[in-house]
């Protein structure tokens, strides 16, 4: 009886491994970004809408390489906090559109400093040639996908 052949384990699961990254990533911004209300989901949002205007939710989605669900999560807060308003899309009825308050822009400014800041940290931890190097890795494997 021959014995049986060892195992083999398999490499580390790539999506478990960009979702830990991801989750650590996003503390550090969510820290940075706490004492202005605000998650790096819900800042980026802020930051895609521009003042005066108008941005359906499919397109914002696009945008943000967001599914519809994640970004209805991330806007039902927002629309709470008077940040954005949401309405019936004048150009197609049946979608609804979305649009920067006064306070939202003014929300996003005064987050902006937090959010440097939070680059810079992410900077100072990895190293800007480790930094850069990350950057082309995931911009050019997102294109692969």
């Amino acid at each position: 009886m021959n014995p049986a052949p060892p195992a083999i384990d398999p490499p580390p699961c790539t999506a478990m491994v960009a979702r830990r990254f991801a989750r650590r990533l996003t503390q550090i911004y969510d820290d940075a970004l706490n004492d202005h209300g605000l998650t790096i989901g819900q800042f980026g949002i802020l930051g895609n809408l521009r003042r005066s205007e108008t941005v359906g939710v499919a397109t914002l989605a696009d945008r943000l390489s967001s599914d519809a669900s994640t970004l209805s999560r991330l806007l039902k807060p927002l629309l709470a906090a008077g940040l954005i308003s949401i309405a019936r899309d004048d150009s197609d009825g049946r979608s609804k559109a979305i649009r920067l308050t006064d306070a939202g822009f003014d929300r996003a400014r005064a987050a902006k400093p937090a959010w440097i800041a939070a680059q810079a940290d992410v900077a100072g931890r990895l190293g800007s040639e480790r930094l850069a190097a990350l950057r082309f890795i995931l911009n050019d494997a997102y294109t692969l996908l």
